[in-house]
């Protein structure tokens, strides 16, 4: 083999390394973003469950409230 070939074939395995490492610290950097996206996720999904559980309270408080005013009242209890 002459000292041609050799270099081209070590340039390639040097640019093939290259773009390995890129990849890799790219899938890292991905890995990290999506970790964080599911974690933001997760606390907005605990704050619309928390949300949702106190407007559903309110909701039944003002429901109870109203039946209880337009709830016909005893013959004996009215005046």
């Amino acid at each position: 083999m002459s000292n041609k070939r050799i270099k081209k074939k070590w340039s390639r395995i040097e640019r093939l390394e290259n773009k390995i490492a890129q990849l890799t610290v790219e899938n890292i950097s991905l890995t990290d973003a999506l970790r964080n996206h599911a974690d933001n996720i997760r606390y907005l999904d605990d704050i619309v469950k928390r949300n949702a559980q106190a407007t559903n309270s309110r909701f039944d408080y003002l429901e109870k409230k109203v039946a209880d005013k337009q709830s016909k009242k005893s013959w004996f209890g009215r005046k």
